[in-house]
């Protein structure tokens, strides 16, 4: 089973690289003049999408690295400067880190921005996916399953803040969802730094001495 702390770190990691309250005003801008019923019916098939995604790598992930020759110390590290541009990015209030022009104009052609772009790579993206892969990796079975749940209720989370997205952001304003995308930047800036150090002392054992 995981750790308290272990859990705690991971519901924060998590919560911080999906950042569902930064990215409400991106969703409340992409579904606005639908529906109500329409916008909820699209909040919640990107949770379905966020859900699939994460568990998919929650329980093939080890398989992925297997079949790439990767070591989970060489993910934690490579992963640690990953989560780090991204949360300086989120840290300086840049969009980078959530989509780009090409997606978002390709989004405006789509019947439904559920699945792309604002599952992948908006919310559940390479940061995200990398998280939950690290966390995963050499647990037991019971810890897959906590992490799995995790997964899930973020996904329900996420959906239910998309299916208020109009009246959240008109409450939070700019202001409010930038200060909101910012803490979340400085906590993982700092996860990132621990993730990045772990993996450096695993693969160059002599930076631990």
């Amino acid at each position: 089973m995981l750790t308290s702390a272990a859990m705690a770190s991971f519901i924060a990691t998590l919560f911080s690289m999906m950042n569902p309250i930064g990215n409400i005003g991106v969703f409340a801008g992409m579904t606005g003049g639908l529906p109500d019923s329409e916008i909820r019916k699209i909040a919640w098939k990107t949770g379905f999408a966020i859900a699939v995604t994460l568990l998919l790598v929650v329980w093939l992930g080890d398989v992925l690295l297997r079949f790439f020759g990767i070591s989970v110390d060489e993910l934690r590290a490579a992963g640690g400067v990953v989560v780090l541009i991204i949360g300086l990015h989120m840290l300086f209030n840049k969009s980078e880190h959530k989509h780009s022009t090409a997606e978002l104009e390709d989004a405006e052609t789509r019947d439904s921005i559920a699945v792309v772009p604002m599952a992948i790579p908006i919310t559940a993206g390479p940061g995200t996916m990398t998280s939950v892969l690290l966390v995963s990796q050499h647990q037991h079975l019971i810890s897959r399953f906590e992490v799995s749940l995790i997964v899930i209720l973020m996904a329900v989370l996420t959906a239910l803040l998309y299916s208020f997205a109009g009246p959240l952001s008109r409450r939070l304003g700019e202001s409010g969802v930038g200060v909101v995308t910012r803490i979340m930047g400085l906590v993982l800036s700092a996860i990132a730094m621990g993730m990045l150090a772990a993996g450096l002392k695993s693969l160059l054992p002599g930076l631990a001495g």
